[in-house]
């Protein structure tokens, strides 16, 4: 049975490059994808009590990688971690431990290599010749070398996955899958996003007086021009020639025009001063 960890990708991939000759090139871009795969879903192993599985399965490792920033804005930064006593709360009394280190990828950097991989796994087309020139093999196998060095750093670091955070759990109005969000990042900028690859609906948060948090979904209504119900469409989908369906009686609209409503801000300033 084939091993499909990260660390018997890297093994597979470093001894292609080590002992085979540029034909096995390709087959080692193969392993080392598996194993950028394989260390991205191991630190999502951390939320899997917060997010359905089926959401994961769904995942590529550039959106799931994206998802996990939205749980921790700093998943995709190295870090040490120390612990010290206290002497009393919040006054720590000095005596440090290293814990050990946190390495990952940036997410620019996953988006770039993950990608230039999976170029490297198909044939060059318009080619002229079936046989590959030695300038193509030296860079592949130099981009190689590049992103095993970087995923060796990796897998040895002494912590594979951390989470600190309070997340809060919401059920998605579009798809109503369950959604994930970190609190941290709610009270900093009141946006989350369903984590549903498939849906991706926008919300405004807010923390209500009892200390839960509500979701709203950046929507706007409209009636439908069949059966005059009431609806709902995602803010983000409005744009002239949008086509979408009553969700009661199933008729088709389409948007063709689009006309917002301002007003100097100045004047609401002068009617507050004047009711004060």
């Amino acid at each position: 049975m084939v091993n499909y960890n990260k660390h018997s990708c890297l093994e597979r991939a470093q001894n292609l490059l080590l002992n085979g000759d540029d034909s096995m090139l390709r087959y080692a871009c193969l392993e080392v994808r598996f194993c950028i795969e394989a260390i991205t879903y191991e630190k999502l192993n951390a939320y899997s009590d917060h997010v359905p599985a089926k959401v994961f399965k769904k995942w590529q490792p550039n959106h799931a990688l994206k998802m996990l920033l939205q749980f921790e804005p700093d998943a995709d930064e190295d870090f040490s971690l120390c612990i010290c006593p206290e002497s009393e709360l919040g006054k720590p009394t000095g005596n440090w431990t290293n814990m050990g280190e946190y390495r990952t990828f940036k997410l620019n950097w996953l988006n770039k290599n993950y990608n230039r991989l999976g170029s490297y796994l198909h044939m060059t087309q318009n080619s002229s010749s079936l046989i590959e020139d030695v300038g193509e093999t030296d860079k592949i196998r130099k981009d190689l070398q590049e992103i095993t060095c970087e995923l060796e750093r990796i897998i040895n670091s002494d912590i594979i996955a951390a989470t600190l955070s309070v997340r809060i759990q919401f059920k998605c109005q579009a798809c109503n899958q369950l959604s994930v969000a970190n609190e941290t990042v709610l009270h900093k900028t009141n946006h989350a996003i369903c984590i549903n690859p498939r849906c991706g609906a926008e919300y405004h948060a807010a923390k209500e007086d009892n200390g839960s948090w509500k979701f709203k979904m950046i929507a706007t209504s409209f009636k439908c021009l069949n059966c005059n119900t009431t609806s709902w469409l995602e803010s983000r989908c409005l744009n002239i020639g949008t086509k979408f369906r009553c969700r009661s009686c199933g008729e088709v609209h389409q948007i063709i025009d689009g006309q917002w409503q301002y007003e100097r801000e100045s004047k609401f300033k002068k009617i507050g001063a004047q009711k004060n």
